[in-house]
């Protein structure tokens, strides 16, 4: 499969997940691009790659630039939060499941979008983490457990 016809196919796929880890729908397209143009740049390595290595790369393309964006935000002092408040169902049930998301160290956070909300099983998921499906296993229950525990605690507020 070229990697065009895997761009194309999995375009969504892959904004979602950056949009986990940037919170701001803008900045996931650019960081989907981003990783895509440098994949375009060293496309002769993909030829001998299975799709989901191919994912797997770009996953973890992702998840690179958008630690190097932080970074590089951070040392400039021009990290900007900011969320527009809304009435609408859906986005406030996005900006809690986001809120949640924040909770968890990055890897954890991973495997969650990837395998409860993306609905990867755990093969595919360590495949693209470059991880094994036991690991994936570990962190999504202890992911879970945390999930569980903070949700626990807003209970009793």
């Amino acid at each position: 499969m070229q990697l065009y016809q895997i761009y194309e196919r999995d375009r969504a796929i892959l904004v979602r997940y950056a949009n986990t880890l940037t919170q701001h729908k803008e900045d996931a397209e650019d960081l989907v691009q981003q990783a895509y143009v440098k994949a375009i740049l060293q496309e002769e390595m993909f030829d001998a790659m299975h799709p989901n290595q191919v994912m797997a790369w770009l996953y973890q393309t992702i998840k690179n630039l958008f630690i190097d964006q932080y970074r590089k935000n951070r040392h400039m002092g021009d990290f900007d939060n900011t969320i527009e408040p809304s009435f609408d169902a859906s986005i406030d049930d996005s900006l809690i499941t986001a809120d949640l998301l924040s909770k968890l160290p990055e890897a954890q956070r991973a495997v969650i979008v990837l395998g409860v909300i993306q609905g990867f099983n755990s093969v595919v998921i360590g495949e693209m983490l470059g991880i094994s499906s036991s690991a994936v296993r570990s962190r999504m229950s202890t992911a879970l457990a945390k999930l569980r525990a903070v949700l626990d605690e807003r209970s009793l507020l």
